[in-house]
């Protein structure tokens, strides 16, 4: 009987050891299972946030690039907007050109009717005030030429008609109109200017070299020293000679404006405009549009330099300014330029509502412009309206989408204007436009352009 007890008791401790040791082992796993449920939780979790965080960085990424593609697809848009405005000028040009033949016709059949070198000699005036008109801006066409040519051969080889100067003038118009050996064009210019014994001769050469120099520098962006420098200089030639011609003046203008002598860029534009209005000078709408649009573009200049002439005030001087300018765009749809052309003349009035510091004003000019197409200037202009508008806004405590809304318009103007060409933003032409102050964020918007620029400019 105690045996039978003593083996119950021994094995009731075993039994409890043992029962421990499961609920040990039980535990054990229980905390092991508890601990990779805990890791895998940890694991599922990390493994949630990095797949949404890297979602959201392509959704971000895929946004970014469907903005840069939309951008590209303005600026593409924008060049063929150009191209169009390129053939309708084209096409503007020839019907110009058919319109002056037209007015000519007379003239043209009279000498065609004239039979002898007298007769002929009554029209020799007409055929140099054309030669002469032809490097002043009124080119030749098919008819006046043939009034030119007609007198010339009647000049025969001893020189009936013609003075050696006269015969020069009108060989070096029929050339150049013809586009034929442009170096005797130059050279009979130059013989002109130089070697020409009255003043009248001297001024004729001065003027066509002026207008030869001036197609050069144009083709070079009106570079100061590629060509700009040269142009003015024949230009004052000339007129030291006698010769004001509003075409003269306005070279003189645009390669002054294009240096930064906004003052006596002015003061040309302004005299052109003037002849222009006396009616004492065949006006075409070219000639006009020019005048008008030099002389509101330099007054914005003047007024962001603050070197007004003595006596003017910046609020007149942008009234005027903006006159001028809206007058040229009428003048440049006149003439039958597209809304592309148009807006070309219309952006620079965005300069006077910065300058006037109406910055909602600013916005609502600039955004019409760039629904036409994208252009620097009016890019700049818009940039600047948002960043002063967005201060202005944070200051009044407006709506937190207000201010994003001025926000999206900087984040775009500055991401189109990083792709656009260095040539269309022409930075130092552009700061002259503007206060010193938008100097640097200027340079920001262009930072691409830098090793074009030499560097901040």
């Amino acid at each position: 009987m105690s045996e039978t007890t003593s083996e119950q008791q021994i094995t009731s401790a075993d039994l409890l050891a043992e029962l421990r040791e499961e609920q040990q082992s039980f535990r054990f796993l229980m905390t092991a299972l508890a601990a990779i449920i805990g890791m895998a939780a940890v694991i599922v979790a990390g493994s949630v946030i990095y797949f949404y965080m890297q979602l959201s960085g392509l959704k971000q990424q895929y946004a970014e690039q469907t903005r840069l593609n939309e951008m590209n697809l303005r600026i593409v848009a924008g060049e063929a907007g150009r191209q169009r405005e390129s053939t309708q000028a084209a096409i503007v040009a020839i019907r110009e050109e058919n319109e002056a033949a037209r007015r000519q016709a007379e003239l043209a059949r009279e000498i065609q009717r004239a039979d002898s070198v007298t007769q002929v000699a009554s029209y020799k005036e007409n055929a140099l005030e054309l030669a002469q008109k032809h490097f002043l801006g009124i080119l030749l066409n098919e008819v006046t030429s043939q009034v030119v040519s007609i007198v010339l051969r009647a000049d025969g080889a001893d020189g009936e008609l013609l003075d050696p100067a006269q015969r020069l003038l009108l060989q070096a118009a029929l050339e150049d109109w013809g586009g034929q050996n442009q170096e005797a064009v130059r050279g009979a210019l130059t013989s002109l200017y130089q070697d020409s014994d009255a003043l009248q001769d001297q001024a004729r050469g001065a003027a066509g070299l002026a207008a030869l120099e001036y197609r050069a520098a144009n083709d070079n962006s009106l570079g100061w020293n590629r060509g700009c420098s040269t142009v003015v200089d024949y230009v004052n030639q000339a007129s030291a000679r006698g010769l004001e011609a509003p075409m003269l003046l306005l070279w003189k203008g645009q390669c002054l404006r294009k240096r930064g002598d906004a003052l006596t860029a002015y003061q040309a534009f302004s005299k052109a405009a003037t002849m222009l209005e006396g009616g004492g000078f065949e006006e075409t709408l070219l000639h006009a549009q020019l005048a008008h649009h030099g002389v509101g573009t330099t007054l914005v200049a003047l007024v962001a330099s603050e070197e007004l002439p003595q006596g003017e005030d910046s609020e007149s001087a942008l009234q005027e300014a903006m006159s001028e300018l809206r007058e040229a765009a009428r003048i440049r749809g006149e003439r039958g330029a597209t809304s592309v052309g148009v807006a070309y003349t219309e952006e620079n009035i965005g300069f006077i509502h910065i300058l006037d510091e109406d910055w909602q004003a600013a916005l609502e000019h600039t955004g019409r412009i760039d629904n036409i197409l994208p252009l620097a200037w009016n890019l700049t202009v818009r940039h600047i309206a948002a960043m002063e508008n967005e201060k202005a806004l944070k200051s009044a405590d407006a709506p937190r989408n207000e201010i994003r809304e001025m926000q999206t318009i900087q984040n775009d103007t500055r991401l189109v204007l990083g792709l656009m060409e260095c040539n269309q933003i022409d930075r130092p032409e552009l700061k002259r436009l503007l206060p010193s102050k938008y100097s640097q964020t200027v340079d920001e918007l262009s930072r691409h352009c830098d090793a074009d620029a030499g560097g901040a400019t």
